[in-house]
């Protein structure tokens, strides 16, 4: 069940049966809830780090990316992040006959990472989505998305303006990510950016406050999203007219 904490629910994972190990820079495990359902548990240095993380899930699916159903969770007294576990393949794992279909699937996302400045959206083994049978890519690891850097520490140039828009796909800047999204056409570009831009600012402010609740560092969250939103939408008016 549910219990509170500060300005969202958290899910008590104290009685969950550990079932596997830890994945990622995270300590954490997976584990079974009363109900059989298996979760991805870990514990971030922080608790704000934990809730950075459940928001940028929650914002990714407002841009229609597809993740995981992840909450707050408490265990050990600690805040945690709870990820529910799916079925896939790691892109590296992935046989040569989902590629394409995954290859358009990850492009789909490029403008959500770049707008929630994910960094580390596919990870150092690209083990942070996943690939279905159907070759659907699930990003299932927001730990270095918004404010925070995979490993915990605060980055220090998260603002208003995208510079991810390039930098993803940028060998010289992210030689992971530009692997997959510097070659998207100028169409496939404008496709994903219109996930991003058409997210309202209300759902947006929403989002942060049912995480963050009220008050001064929401707000600031808040309209930075909301800024880099549009500033994703006049780089999308660029596109063809450079």
């Amino acid at each position: 069940m549910p219990v509170g904490s500060d300005q969202i629910e958290v899910l008590d994972a104290s009685g969950w049966r550990k079932v596997g190990s830890q994945a990622g820079s995270n300590p954490g495990g997976v584990f079974e809830d009363d109900a059989g359902v298996r979760w991805y548990v870990k514990t971030p240095n922080t608790a704000d780090h934990a809730r950075n993380e459940v928001l940028a899930n929650r914002l990714y699916r407002l841009a229609g990316v597809a993740v995981p159903d992840v909450e707050l969770a408490r265990r050990d007294g600690q805040h945690a992040v709870a990820s529910r576990m799916l079925k896939g393949l790691t892109l590296a794992e992935a046989p040569p006959h989902l590629s394409d279909r995954a290859g358009v699937s990850v492009g789909e996302g490029f403008a959500a990472d770049a707008w929630l400045a994910n960094r580390d959206a596919f990870g150092v083994d690209l083990d942070n989505m996943i690939v279905t049978a159907t070759g659907e890519v699930i990003r299932i690891d927001q730990g270095g998305a918004l404010r925070y850097r995979a490993q915990g520490s605060l980055k220090t140039e998260f603002g208003p303006t995208v510079a991810e828009f390039d930098t993803l796909r940028d060998r010289r800047k992210n030689a992971v990510a530009a692997s997959f999204f510097a070659a998207m056409t100028e169409q496939q570009l404008l496709s994903s950016l219109r996930c991003v831009t058409a997210i309202g600012s209300a759902a947006i402010a929403a989002a942060v406050r049912a995480i963050y609740g009220d008050g001064a560092e929401s707000a600031l969250l808040i309209d930075t999203l909301i800024a880099r939103r549009d500033d994703l939408a006049r780089r999308a008016q660029h596109i063809g007219r450079d």
